[in-house]
């Protein structure tokens, strides 16, 4: 991997960003999702991230898009508010083929560090899967489960 770049979405990347959520959705998730559908969800997200009551930030290999991640500090605007003032690691995601080379964790750590600097001092995330990873970072799994999709909550409190 040679010139690696996280930089902030702009209306310019929303095709890019449209094809790894429709991936990260049915591939990951293995939900079906029609296209009408996830370009409503992703221009919700984007507009949301715009609008600064989010953050969606794609992550970039020598310019070609390879994974994003979208988080906010929850506040009673957004659509997702389960902790007021807590930062909220809302989805993330990394193309199969540069998965387990620490791109995940760069991600994580540049959400962290946006949030922190935001103000906010305690994070979670929802996941139902990936345990050790979020271990690894410093997330603790607690025995609640989001009251949104059912997951269980991963805190990591400062």
């Amino acid at each position: 991997m040679k010139n690696i770049e996280i930089r902030p979405f702009h209306n310019g990347d929303m095709q890019s960003f449209i094809k790894m959520f429709t991936k990260y959705f049915r591939d990951d998730f293995k939900i079906e999702i029609t296209e009408k559908a996830i370009c409503k969800e992703c221009n919700a997200i984007g507009e949301s991230s715009i609008a600064k009551i989010s953050t969606l930030d794609l992550l970039f290999i020598d310019e070609e898009p390879v994974g994003f991640i979208y988080y906010q500090i929850d506040t009673s605007q957004s659509n997702w508010c389960e902790r007021e003032d807590w930062g909220f690691i809302r989805e993330i995601y990394i193309e199969p083929d540069f998965r387990k080379s620490g791109l995940g964790t760069k991600l994580i750590l540049h959400a962290e560090e946006s949030l922190y600097s935001n103000g906010t001092r305690n994070l979670y995330l929802t996941s139902d899967n990936n345990d050790t990873f979020w271990k690894s970072l410093g997330y603790n799994k607690t025995d609640k489960l989001s009251t949104i999709n059912h997951d269980p909550i991963y805190e990591k409190i400062n």
